[in-house]
């Protein structure tokens, strides 16, 4: 489990930058959604809340328009980087 902390949340926002969901953002842009997808971890959210977490986040936070693969890519990610 993964501590709720700025080490992990600036982790956790540069894998999601790196996925090039925004191209035009910073690693730091995702900071609000990694701390949000982190104490969702912790709660226990399984693999499908989370990535109705994510597309949701993604389209009214960050005006993005997603595909379910990009969905699938993070979340397999974030479950990764989660549970090492």
């Amino acid at each position: 489990m993964k501590a709720l902390d700025q080490h992990n949340i600036n982790a956790l926002s540069k894998i999601i930058y790196q996925t090039n969901i925004m191209p035009s953002g910073k690693s730091d842009s995702f900071k609000k959604l990694s701390k949000k997808l982190i104490l969702d971890l912790q709660n226990g959210y399984e693999l499908e809340k989370i990535k109705k977490v994510i597309t949701s986040e993604l389209i009214t936070t960050y005006g993005l328009s997603v595909n379910e693969n990009d969905v699938e890519k993070i979340t397999e990610l974030i479950y990764s980087w989660y549970d090492k």
